[in-house]
């Protein structure tokens, strides 16, 4: 699949579309479903408070990597450029996620730590 996460957060009618059926309308959809949410956190975002990643059951899964080996399956530049181009919608809710994340670790997050 393309966009991966966009057709997650929106089900079924996009989950099955074929690659490349993704479109704006779908990211102005999936955001504004993210918008409605109390709560928008990044597991992997090492600026997560520990104390909101324990009271949501979320962990922080970046202590798990492993940053001292090379990744077991590195892409090439044209593979790379060609994951980017077919997922941008994924891109763009993704980066709209973090600022999103970022304004609830600072409402929600205040004082934990």
């Amino acid at each position: 699949y393309d966009n991966y996460y966009l057709r997650v957060l929106l089900g079924e009618r996009v989950l099955g579309l074929p690659p490349g059926a993704i479109t704006s309308a779908h990211l102005a959809e999936a955001k504004r479903v993210l918008s409605s949410l109390q709560l928008v956190l990044l597991s992997n975002d090492a600026s997560t408070p520990a104390t909101l990643q324990r009271a949501t059951g979320i962990a922080n899964f970046t202590a798990c990597r492993d940053t001292t080996r090379p990744a077991r399956c590195a892409m090439s530049d044209e593979d790379n450029e060609r994951a980017r181009r077919d997922n941008a919608h994924d891109l763009a809710l993704y980066a709209y996620a973090e600022r999103l994340a970022a304004q609830h670790v600072a409402k929600w997050g205040a004082g934990m730590g």
